[in-house]
């Protein structure tokens, strides 16, 4: 018996545009596009052959090596240690395709259609997002720990969570921090700085209960002074030669 195939799946543009809107050049959006497909119409993992892509793709087999070394590198597609291509949520469609089969099956056996409740639960997808995972990205971990932190019985707050040590920006967050204005590099080092400040915080200044919102309010502050020239420091400015404040400084007139 071959393997199965995702004959459809759901596709979310919002979430493919955040994902590789800026991020891939056309050509490399085409191959990529054109790997997922064939991972879910196979079944899962596929051959690297220049040639067959080059010839699916139209373009020449050496720019397809290129083009499919640049998505790797950017970690939209993975090369097995057997030189195989992989894409983990092409595959997890081809997954949903196999259990749609076998519910379809089931419900035949039992003699029609399940009821409209469990259909929307079949349905049931992340608000906003592409399916319960994302097209456009690796397989992003989870934001928070899997235990979270519990409130005292009886306690008016919203339980909160930690920050995962194994956390990486989602898709959607850096989609947030170009829309205001982030370049790419800045964001990077935002959301570095962003997992270093919240991982070594004590006690219950790193918990939060919507780290999502944690996240804007922090692109919302790195932006004040972007772009700007750095001023110099209040103690260097209204300072003489002897290192006493002037005038200016004690009366506001700075």
């Amino acid at each position: 018996m071959g393997k199965a195939k995702a004959r459809r799946v759901d596709f979310y543009p919002d979430e493919y545009i955040a994902g590789v809107g800026g991020v891939l050049r056309a050509d490399e959006q085409g191959v990529y596009w054109m790997i997922c497909t064939l991972i879910m119409s196979e079944g899962g993992v596929i051959e690297q052959s220049d040639r067959r892509l080059a010839a699916l793709c139209q373009i020449r087999p050496a720019d397809v090596r290129k083009l499919v070394d640049g998505l790797v590198a950017k970690g939209k597609i993975v090369r097995q240690s057997d030189g195989k291509l992989s894409q983990k949520r092409a595959e997890n469609e081809v997954e949903r395709s196999l259990n749609r089969i076998q519910t379809a099956s089931e419900n035949g056996s039992n003699g029609g259609r399940p009821s409209g409740k469990t259909q929307v639960n079949q349905r049931n997808v992340e608000a906003g997002g592409y399916s319960a995972e994302k097209l456009t990205t690796n397989h992003q971990p989870s934001t928070i720990n899997q235990k979270e932190k519990e409130e005292p019985s009886g306690s008016s707050k919203k339980q909160g969570s930690r920050l995962s040590p194994d956390w990486s920006l989602p898709d959607e967050w850096q989609a947030y921090a170009v829309k205001k204005g982030l370049p790419s590099r800045r964001i990077e080092v935002e959301a570095e700085k962003f997992k270093n400040h919240w991982l070594q915080q004590s006690g219950q200044r790193g918990v939060k209960a919507d780290w999502y919102a944690t996240w804007r309010n922090w692109v919302l502050n790195s932006l004040d002074g972007f772009g700007k020239p750095a001023r110099p420091a209040t103690s260097e400015r209204y300072r003489d030669i002897n290192g006493d404040l002037t005038n200016d400084y004690l009366f506001g007139r700075g």
